[in-house]
């Protein structure tokens, strides 16, 4: 037996040892998925004469690449000099549209805008075209915009089908800013795909040299792939067919943002040689929970028939537990993890009771004014709780438990009881570091260094720090850049539209500090350009080290220069364009670091593809999960069933469901039920607590 296939049960060894022809691989949750991945792409270059770097894989996300990079450079021990091409679909686009996207009428330093980029691009457009952004949802216009691209229809093609109202609105908004993005030289994260399978269509002699380079392409969480996506992988796998996918249409849970689940489902019409594999052991869970999750997700009838099993112990109970509110539903959560009960409180209880919160006056953070609001000011703490947490918080990993929700709104109770008790809690899916004012604000100084034509991040830093720059101002110079077809560095003095005095003198000032940057850019490390940036345009002096808040910007900023110190191998606009690229590509999983001491907060979507000990659904309630959008619609139900599939084997040892008597969410409080799927499960597989 080859070495490579000694480590893995017999189907895992027949996915691997398939290494041509077209191949799927339905691998259940915890199957071993990714071991079985990383193998056959070891096994491909240990026994086909085929180059490491004729071999592509792409997954969905920063973090899933890196561990599939890690793990292969730990299994081939150094045996080759160079790794296969493993990255996500939009990082590969990246690389593909850096080197060829000229042909398609842009530059190659192209930015890529991130949402709120977006955001504001196409707010401006619809504000440009005369509609009335309180009116229409711009949000509403972005997503069917996005959703055009997915499908892969150009302006062209979706002008001719808007017959709605809305439909031909967003098709007005979709053309000026398709317009506006290549007059910014800018990709949203959409264009990324789209204008590669458009590179491929229109060019066939592009195609047939990336075909050529990538003899084998894997494809990890297929189900998880829109139109753009799955056209993409078959454009590339047409020469040689060696094409492998992998995923799990019981965890298809992106539907709202374009994955198609008939993609895995279909696979075997696109490829009627197909060889198909089941990876139904479980290595992740407990009998009991792949016996709950197996009973929740088998009523769905759109999927293929496997059934998860495992050779590990029996392991506790689901445990229900039914509250009051959404209040007490952190507090039960927190004294689960403490293991709290009336053994543990102090034998003087009756005289501890509760006592309101102490915040302590100085260096206050935002949290902490908002703990000394009206809302908080009645807002108790269990002493003999407090008191448990306070003798075992120095014991317990936190790291091992996460709490799991159907919508972002349910955060804010349980980060209310959390901060109650001073746990801490990461909340993934929130303010990112990415999205600090300040962070954003370097991120758009290095783009305009990068692309001076990318008017959506001169708006950002025009008058940052302040420099007498009004919007007026800038709308008639932005004006005479478009009559001039100059970018802002290179309109003459003689061509500035007329301006008073301070603010023509202050545009001046902020062209010349710009020009000497983008000047001196080419030499500099992405780590020196933004100490650059700090000190040529002033941005750190608007901030005091002895206030908390800009203490904390300056630190951020100082961190950012930690990211960039990664890229500073690269020459130049090479090192830029590579920092930037990873900022803009960023996931909510690759915020997920496992090993930080504080309990995970985040949603069921959020979760996909990670794991742990203790995992507790909150909000385990009809109307909320599954969804009120769900009830009478039969498919959106059945995606409702896979999520809590996808909650429930996130679980390693514990999985509790919990759900509230009444819930007030948005300023609403309503009376409300458990959740159908915890009636689906057996009750010989229930604790209720």
């Amino acid at each position: 037996m080859h070495i490579l296939l000694a480590p893995l049960n017999d189907r895992q060894r027949k996915a691997v040892q398939q290494t041509n022809g077209p191949l799927l691989i339905l691998a259940g949750a915890g199957s071993g998925k990714t071991k079985t991945l990383i193998h056959r792409i070891a096994y491909i270059i240990a026994t086909e004469d085929v180059k490491p770097w004729n071999i592509l894989a792409v997954t969905f996300t920063n973090k899933a690449a890196g561990e599939i990079k890690d793990r292969l450079q730990k299994l081939l021990k150094g045996k080759v000099k160079k790794l296969p091409v493993v990255g996500t679909f939009h990082s590969i686009c990246v690389q593909i549209l850096r080197r060829e996207i000229e042909i398609l009428g842009y530059d190659t330093n192209y930015v890529i805008y991130d949402a709120s980029d977006s955001d504001s691009l196409i707010k401006k457009c619809m504000k440009d075209l005369g509609y009335d952004t309180k009116v229409i949802a711009p949000k509403i216009i972005k997503y069917m915009i996005s959703s055009a691209k997915n499908d892969l229809k150009d302006v062209s093609a979706y002008e001719a089908e808007a017959s709605e109202t809305i439909e031909k609105t967003a098709a007005h908004v979709y053309s000026k800013y398709q317009g506006e993005l290549q007059r910014n030289n800018a990709l949203d994260f959409d264009d990324l795909i789209q204008l590669t399978v458009k590179l491929f269509q229109e060019h066939p002699e592009v195609l047939k040299k990336y075909q050529a380079a990538f003899k084998y392409i894997l494809v990890d969480e297929y189900q998880d792939t829109n139109h753009a996506q799955y056209t993409l992988v078959h454009q590339l796998a047409d020469k040689h067919h060696n094409i492998c996918v992998v995923g799990d249409d019981f965890q298809s849970i992106y539907s709202w943002r374009g994955a198609n689940l008939q993609n895995i489902l279909d696979f075997e019409d696109d490829y009627p040689d197909a060889v198909v594999v089941l990876l139904e052991q479980n290595y992740r869970s407990t009998k009991r929970i792949l016996e709950a999750a197996n009973e929740v997700i088998k009523y769905n009838t759109s999927q293929k028939e496997k059934v998860l099993w495992t050779d590990n112990d029996r392991g506790h109970k689901i445990v229900v537990k039914e509250v009051e509110n959404e209040q007490l539903e952190g507090e039960f959560i927190i004294r689960e993890i403490f293991d709290f009960s009336d053994n543990n409180e102090p034998k003087d209880n009756d005289d501890i009771s509760y006592t309101p919160i102490q915040i302590a006056e100085a260096d206050e953070s935002i949290l902490d004014k908002i703990m000394k609001s009206q809302t908080f000011k009645d807002y108790k703490v269990d002493l003999a709780l407090e008191e448990v947490i306070k003798r075992q918080k120095r014991d317990i990993n936190l790291a091992e438990y996460v709490i799991l929700y159907r919508t972002n709104a349910q955060s804010r109770a349980l980060e209310e009881t959390f901060m109650k008790y001073n746990i801490p809690y990461r909340l993934i899916g929130g303010i990112k570091f990415y999205e600090r004012k300040e962070i954003k604000d370097f991120i758009a100084y290095m783009k305009v260094v990068a692309n001076p034509a990318d008017w959506v991040s001169l708006e950002r830093i025009y008058n940052i720090p302040a420099r007498s720059l009004g919007r007026n101002s800038w709308l008639k110079i932005e004006q005479a850049c478009r009559d001039n077809e100059a970018t802002f560095v290179e309109l003459s003095e003689t061509k500035l539209p007329p301006l008073r005095e301070k603010q023509r003198l202050a545009f001046l000032n902020f062209q010349k500090t710009m020009q000497e940057i983008i000047a001196a850019a080419p030499e500099k490390t992405p780590s020196d350009l933004l100490t650059m940036i700090a000190d040529k345009t002033g941005y750190t002096d608007q901030f005091s080290p002895k206030l908390s808040e800009d203490q904390r910007r300056i630190e951020n900023i100082e961190e950012l220069k930690s990211v960039t110190k990664k890229f500073d191998h690269l020459p130049g606009q090479a090192g830029i364009n590579s920092f930037l690229e990873e900022v803009a590509l960023i996931s909510d999983q690759d915020d997920v670091d496992e090993s930080t001491n504080a309990v995970t907060m985040m949603t069921v979507h959020a979760a996909k593809g990670l794991e742990f000990n203790n995992v507790f659904v909150a909000g385990m309630e009809e109307g909320l999960f599954p969804h009120a959008r769900s009830l009478f619609q039969p498919l959106e139900m059945e995606e409702e069933r896979r999520l809590c599939y996808v909650a429930l084997t996130r679980a390693r040892e514990r999985a509790y469901l919990i759900y509230a008597n009444q819930r007030t969410v948005f300023g609403t409080t309503k009376i409300v039920s458990a959740s159908r799927f915890i009636a689906d499960i057996p009750e010989k597989l229930v604790e209720k607590m």
